[in-house]
Order: structure tokens, then C-alpha cells, then sequence
């Protein structure tokens, strides 16, 4: 019998994996898909000029240890996420105007004064420590920001921090939580910033994956199951058993659940979850963020004195960024459609997609007829995936971040749960899932008091 069995081999998994047998346990890893890395997944173009990020792509060397000690280890190069020339902002669909990179909107003073004094309360409210009060939980962010006094033009702009940060609206998420998030996460500012201040840094030149990969080779292949989805899991106090859909039996004294608690009531668990844990799960959400990433042969908009970043309050897309990563292969904007406009634009074929994202980008940088010359384009849909449902970290519902603190990713039984959205620094980026990862394996260490089982 194994001591550990893992389920999940994104990055919270595998680091769970990693730590246990680093610790002398004896572990498997059982993967639904037919590869590993979860919702950090990078695959190369059609021409072998390097790869497009369709997950999770942006570390930072400084703020975030764990992701930052393996891209070292691994020898992964990095880049610095590119801030040089004017960004864009799109009211609408005719309407767009140009300004420079991090500061704020030509909008008028009152206006401008009011996204500061927004911006500012999000900022000190993430600085606080602990959680914020169960009122400000049964408010959705929507009604927080216009309690809090705000103007037209900044409700909309606090909806895209919605849409870019989590897929999706301020009407769809509490004000505790995004302030929480916020929180765990160094800061509001930390979150929005793409210097090296925050979150949004660094990207490795040949695929975030490229860590997913290292990791299961030092766990080894003979000890993870790719395309084995789970059935069940039975608990039976000493040990547990795993069940796969096509019938594999994987027995354990202890396993970790590495998947999204959105997800957990697909499974059967023998005996149920805990009424509450069931409850607090079955209420979180995981928002709409999607990805359309347009690969080019010259990066066009650079000679037009643009750095690639955009903001739009029109059209499906919500925000892009220049993603060039090695300028030998090719050059790349990504587009994040996430939010109420992602869902009906990911309800669309595959060609229709791609010709609203062109057709976009074409009103926001005035014209321009290279748009139209793209060598690749990619997207993806997060809810399409059968075993993800979505991205980044499952949103809780009104009321249940302070009615269920005290359950929510607390071991029950023999079951450990781990995971980016557990994280108490980074969540919802690597960093937190391989925290999660790290601080479960722990637990189930500390349970089993570093005893290997008997084979």
C-alpha cells in the first residue's frame, strides 16, 4: 500500500507529490488529461517557432520564492514583460485614445480623483490583516464600489479589474473576496502591477510547463497515471481507495485532492463531504477566462510606438498584452476574453472567435491593416475543459468566505485538499498553487509521522 496518492498533476499536485517523496513517502499521482501542468499548459506553434501560453504565464523572481527557485534549478530563461511605448484604452467601439503606460486614463479631474480614491481604499484594505467582515461578504463588488461613492466611468473600470483578475463581473463575485484575494496576493497594486512589483513580471521564454515537466520527471513516470480520470474515492478510516473510470484501484493511506472545489461534487466520496464542506464548495464558481493569442512574424505595433498593452470597456476583449518572448521565433499579443463578453464569445465556432478578436483588434490599434496578417492564432476556452471548468481560482459565493473559513480546505478523513485557490500568498498563480501544494504535503506528512508504509 502507497502512503500517498495525489490527484491532480498540476502544480499543486505535483509539488505535493514532490514533497511527500522528498520526505521518504511512498506516492502516485493520478492525472484526468493526457499530460501534466493543469491550467498551465504551453504548446507550440505549427512552424516550431517556439509556444503560445494558453494557462497561467507570469512569475515574479523577487515576490514569488517557489516558482522562481525551480525556473533556477531548471535552467529556464526568463523575459520582462515589456512596459516601453504607449498603451491604449477602448471606450467603445469608435471611440479610443492613447496614453502612457501606468498612469491613469485621460479622463476628466473629478473622474481621475475618483479612480484614485477607489484605487487607494482597495489598497488599504488589502494591507489589513485577517478576513473582511461577513457585511462586506453579502455585498457583491458592484454595490461595494458605488457604496464607496463611485462614478460611471470608474464602475466600469472596477468591472474590467473584475473580468482581467478573476473571468468574471462585479455584479458575480463578493467585495470580501476580491478584497481577500487582494490580500493574499501582497496587494490590490501588487495584482495590477507588470513591473517588478508585481505579479505580472516575468515569463519564461520556452513555456511555463516546462516546470510541470522537470517536476514529474524527478517524481518519475511509473508513478503517474496520465488519463486516468477519478470516479471515487472511498475513505475506510485506515486507508483510502481510489477508483478510477476505467477501474483502476489505487490504494492509500492518505490522499490529496488536487483539484478544483468547483469540481469536487462530480465525484463520489464514500462517506459524503461534510454538509458544509459541501456546501461551501458547491457554491464557488470558477470565472470565464479565456485566451486568444495572435502570433505574428514583426511586432507591427512596436514601430507604431505601442507596447502592446490594452484596456477595452467595448467588445468582448477585456485587456491584451505584447507576450513576445524570443525574437528569433515570433512575436504575440495576447487577448483575454473573459467575463459575461467571454461567455458569449466562447459559445461561438472557432473561426467566428478569431474573427472578433481581429475585427477588435484592428478599432484599437486605429486601423492598422497588419492585424489582419497573423502567422498563428490561438485560443482557449477554460470552461470547455472537462477537467477544469474554467480559471483561475474558484470564486466563493456571496457570504460563504466568512460563513465557511473555518471547513474550507480543512483535511477531512484521510483526505488532504491543495490547491492555488487554498493558498495564503499568490493565489490563483503558480506561486500559490505550489504553496498550497508544499504546506498540504506537510500535513499529510505530519499525520503519518514520517513512518513510510510497508509495501
Amino acid at each position: 500500500m502507497l502512503d500517498l496518492v495525489v490527484i491532480g498533476a498540476g502544480f499543486s499536485g505535483l509539488q505535493a507529490a514532490y514533497s511527500a517523496k522528498q520526505a521518504g513517502l511512498s506516492v502516485a499521482v493520478v492525472e484526468a488529461r493526457d499530460r501534466v501542468g493543469g491550467k498551465i499548459w504551453s504548446v507550440p506553434l505549427a512552424s516550431e517557432r517556439g509556444c503560445a501560453e494558453l494557462g497561467g504565464a507570469w512569475i515574479n523572481d523577487s515576490l514569488q520564492p517557489r516558482v522562481w527557485k525551480y525556473a533556477q534549478h531548471f535552467g529556464l530563461k526568463v523575459v520582462k514583460q515589456r512596459l516601453e511605448g504607449t498603451a491604449i484604452m477602448q471606450e467603445s467601439e469608435n471611440e479610443r485614445f492613447e496614453f502612457p503606460f501606468g498612469v491613469a486614463p485621460e479622463w476628466s479631474v473629478e473622474e481621475k480623483d475618483n479612480l484614485g480614491l477607489i484605487r487607494d481604499h482597495f489598497q488599504a484594505e488589502s494591507l489589513r490583516p485577517g478576513l473582511p467582515s461577513a457585511e462586506v461578504d453579502s455585498l457583491t463588488l458592484d454595490a461595494y464600489v458605488r457604496q464607496l461613492g463611485a462614478l460611471p466611468k470608474v464602475i466600469k473600470m472596477v468591472n474590467i479589474w473584475s473580468r482581467v483578475m478573476h473571468g468574471l463581473e462585479s455584479t458575480e463575485q463578493s467585495a470580501a473576496w476580491f478584497i481577500d484575494y487582494c490580500r493574499r496576493n501582497k496587494s490590490f497594486l501588487a495584482i495590477r502591477a507588470d513591473d517588478s512589483t508585481g505579479g505580472q513580471y516575468l515569463r519564461f521564454q520556452d513555456g511555463a510547463q516546462s516546470i510541470a515537466k522537470e517536476l514529474a520527471k524527478i517524481i518519475g513516470p511509473s508513478s503517474i497515471h496520465l488519463s486516468s480520470p477519478v470516479a471515487s474515492m472511498n475513505d475506510h478510516g485506515s486507508h483510502v481507495e481510489i477508483v478510477t473510470r476505467n477501474g483502476k484501484r489505487i490504494p492509500a493511506r492518505k490522499c490529496i485532492m488536487s483539484v478544483p472545489s468547483t469540481m469536487y461534487k462530480e465525484f463520489k466520496f464514500s462517506p459524503p463531504l461534510p454538509p458544509a464542506v459541501q456546501e461551501v464548495t458547491n457554491g464557488t464558481i470558477l470565472g470565464d477566462y479565456n485566451k486568444a493569442i495572435v502570433c505574428y512574424d514583426k511586432p507591427w505595433w512596436r514601430s507604431e510606438g505601442f507596447n502592446g498593452y490594452f484596456a477595452s470597456f467595448s467588445g468582448p476583449i477585456t485587456l491584451g498584452r505584447d507576450t513576445s518572448v524570443d525574437e528569433k521565433s515570433h512575436y504575440s499579443l495576447t487577448c483575454f476574453v473573459n467575463g459575461a463578453p467571454g461567455r458569449e464569445w466562447s459559445k461561438l465556432r472557432p473561426h467566428e472567435r478569431r474573427s472578433i478578436v481581429l475585427k477588435q483588434l484592428f478599432q484599437i490599434f486605429d486601423k492598422k491593416p497588419e492585424v489582419f496578417r497573423p502567422i498563428e492564432v490561438f485560443d482557449q476556452i477554460w470552461q470547455h475543459e472537462e477537467f477544469s471548468r474554467g480559471a483561475l481560482a474558484p470564486v466563493h459565493a456571496l457570504g460563504h468566505l466568512t460563513k465557511y473559513a473555518s471547513v474550507y480546505g480543512q483535511p477531512v478523513g484521510n483526505i488532504h485538499f491543495v490547491g492555488t485557490e487554498y493558498s495564503t500568498e499568490w493565489k490563483g498563480y503558480m506561486e500559490g498553487a505550489l504553496c498550497s501544494g508544499e504546506k498540504g504535503a506537510q500535513q499529510v506528512i505530519d499525520c503519518l509521522n514520517y513512518i513510510p508504509a510497508k509495501i
